[in-house]
């Protein structure tokens, strides 16, 4: 019997350890989620300094995602951001 609370004890001991990591994480994707907003193809266009048709190339590609709702094509600001910046 002793064994299992050994074991058990260890198992809440490491699951505790990484809590504030985990609670990190979700911190800060939640937060990047509330900020992250939506944009036209010639709105990211502007914000990253090319052409629309730049960028309809590279989503076509598959280099930079977006967000299709119907017929409408939108690229995720945090998405643009990470684009411009490699």
């Amino acid at each position: 019997m002793s064994l299992t609370l050994d074991i058990a004890g260890d198992i809440r001991a490491a699951v505790a350890s990484m809590v504030p990591d985990l609670q990190a994480a979700v911190v800060e994707a939640v937060r990047t989620a509330m900020t992250d907003r939506l944009v036209s193809v010639e709105a990211a266009a502007e914000i990253a300094g090319c052409s629309p048709g730049a960028l309809r190339k590279r989503i076509a590609r598959g280099t930079l995602p977006v967000v299709r709702c119907g017929r409408s094509v939108r690229v995720r600001t945090s998405d643009l951001l990470g684009e411009v910046r490699s």
